[in-house]
C-alpha cells in the first residue's frame, strides 16, 4: 500500500514517461503532411502523405516484439525495470529523429533512417502504456481501481495535447522549417529526465518470478487475449481517426490550414484530459463493464456526427464535433485500464495485456489513418472513415457481449471492490 503523500510523486514518474511517449507520437501524425513533403517529396501531395502514415504503421510491427519482451521482463523482473528501459529507447530513438537530414540532403536514407527510429519507437511504446496502467492500478488501485487507471489514459491524452501544441507552433506561417526538430529533440531529452525520475521508485514483488509467461498467457489465457485485443482494436481506430487523421482531414477536405486544423484536435484532447478521470470516477461508483459497452454503443452512433460536423466547415460545427469526440473518449477511455487490469492473474498479467494489446494494434492501430485516408481519397466520400469507426464498435461491443456476458450490477461490483 502507497501512502497518500506518495500517491503523487509515484503518479507523477509513472505517468511522465507515457505523457512525453504519446506527445512524440501525435506529433508524428498531426505533422504528418509537413514531414511527407520533407522525407517523400512526390509530386502526387496524397501519395507522400500514404507513405507517411505508412512509417506511422511501420512502427506498430515491432509492437508485438517490444510486448513479448517487455512483458517477459515485467512479469519476471519487474514492472519499474520494464518501463525504465521503455523510456530509454523510446527517448533515443525520438532525439534521433530530431537530428535526421532530410531526402533532400541525404537522398533515400532519410526515410529509411526514420522507418528504422519509427520502429525502435513502436517496440519500446509496445512496454509503456499498458505496463504503466498496471503498475498504477497495482500500487494505488485499492479503492478506485477505475480512476488509478485512468491517470495514465489521461495522461497518454495530455501528451497528445502538447503534441498537438508542438505541431500548432511549428505550422504557423511565420514558424522556420527547421522548428518541426524541436518537440522531437525536446521529447527525447524529457523522455531521460523520466528515466530517473523512475529510477527513484520503489517496487515490491507481490508473486514469484515466471519463468515463461508467454507459454501461460497462450496456454491458458487465449479468451482474455480476445477481449484485449478486441478493446486495443477499437480504441486505436476511434482515437487515431478522429483525433490524428481529422487533422489531415480538415486540412484536404475542408481546406483548413493546418494549423487551424490542429488548434480543433488539441480542443478535443483537452476535453478527453478533462473528462477522463471523472468518467473513472463514475465507473468506480457503478459498474465499469456497463460504463464501456454504453460508450461502444454511443461512439457508433455518435462518430458520423462527428464527422458530419466537421464536413460542414464551419468553426462552431467542427467545435461541436470535437467536444462530442472528447465526452465520447472519456467514456470510454476512463475505465478501460481497469477491465484490461481484470482479464489476466497479476503473475501474467503484464505479458498477457501488452502482447493482446500490441498483436493488435499492429494490425488496426498503425494502419487507421492510412485505411481513413484511402477511404477519402478512394470514395470522395466523408463518411467512409467514421463509418470505419462505427462498424469497428459494434464488432467490438458484440465481442464483449459474447466473452463477457451479464457483467456485475453497480452495486454487486461496488461490494466486491470493498471485500476485495
Amino acid at each position: 500500500m502507497v501512502k497518500r503523500s506518495q500517491q503523487g510523486l509515484l503518479i507523477s514518474a509513472i505517468s511522465l514517461g507515457t505523457l512525453l511517449e504519446w506527445a512524440e507520437y501525435t506529433f508524428y501524425g498531426y505533422m504528418a503532411v509537413l514531414l511527407s513533403g520533407l522525407f517523400f517529396p512526390e509530386n502526387d501531395a496524397s501519395v507522400a502523405l500514404l507513405k507517411t502514415y505508412g512509417i506511422f504503421a511501420a512502427g506498430y510491427l515491432m509492437r508485438p516484439l517490444g510486448a513479448i519482451v517487455f512483458g517477459h521482463i515485467g512479469d519476471s523482473i519487474g514492472r519499474k525495470k520494464a518501463l525504465m528501459i521503455s523510456l530509454f529507447i523510446m527517448g533515443g530513438a525520438t532525439f534521433t529523429i530530431g537530428c535526421l537530414p532530410t531526402y533532400q540532403q541525404i537522398g533515400v536514407l532519410a526515410p529509411f533512417i526514420l522507418l528504422i527510429m519509427r520502429m525502435l519507437q513502436g517496440f519500446a511504446i509496445s512496454g509503456e502504456y499498458n505496463g504503466a496502467g498496471i503498475f498504477l492500478v497495482e500500487k494505488i488501485g485499492q479503492k478506485n481501481p477505475c480512476l488509478a487507471g485512468s491517470w495514465i489514459s489521461a495522461s497518454a491524452a495530455f501528451g497528445m495535447v502538447l503534441g498537438g501544441i508542438a505541431a500548432f507552433a511549428t505550422s504557423l506561417p511565420s514558424a522556420p522549417l527547421w522548428a518541426w526538430r524541436v518537440p522531437f529533440l525536446l521529447g527525447g531529452t524529457s523522455c531521460f529526465v523520466g528515466f530517473w525520475l523512475r529510477a527513484t521508485i520503489t517496487e515490491a514483488k507481490t508473486h514469484p518470478p515466471v519463468t515463461l509467461p508467454l507459454m501461460q498467457v497462450f496456454k491458458q489465457h487465449k479468451k482474455s487475449l480476445s477481449i484485449v485485443a478486441a478493446i486495443a482494436a477499437f480504441t486505436g481506430i476511434f482515437v487515431y481517426i478522429c483525433n490524428i487523421y481529422i487533422v489531415a482531414f480538415l486540412h484536404q477536405q475542408v481546406m483548413l490550414p493546418t494549423h487551424h486544423a490542429s488548434f480543433f484536435a488539441i480542443f478535443g484532447e483537452i476535453i478527453v484530459t478533462i473528462l477522463i478521470p471523472v468518467m473513472a470516477w463514475v465507473a468506480d461508483k457503478t459498474c465499469p463493464y456497463r460504463q464501456y459497452r454504453w460508450g461502444l454503443f454511443l461512439v457508433a452512433l455518435g462518430c458520423p456526427f462527428i464527422f458530419e460536423l466537421c464536413a460542414l466547415g464551419n468553426y462552431p460545427s467542427i467545435t461541436l464535433a470535437m467536444i462530442l469526440y472528447g465526452v465520447l473518449n472519456a467514456i470510454v477511455c476512463g475505465p478501460m485500464v481497469k477491465i484490461l487490469y481484470d482479464q489476466f492473474p497479476v503473475s501474467v498479467r503484464y505479458t498477457g495485456v501488452s502482447l493482446g494489446w500490441s498483436f493488435s494494434a499492429a494490425i488496426f492501430c498503425g494502419s487507421a489513418p492510412m485505411v481513413a485516408q484511402y477511404l477519402t481519397n478512394k470514395f470522395e466520400w466523408t463518411l467512409g472513415p467514421s463509418l470505419y469507426v462505427s462498424l469497428i464498435s459494434i464488432i467490438t461491443l458484440m465481442m464483449i457481449s459474447f466473452l463477457l456476458p451479464n457483467p456485475s450490477l453497480a452495486t454487486t461490483y461496488r461490494l466486491k471492490q470493498l471485500t476485495d
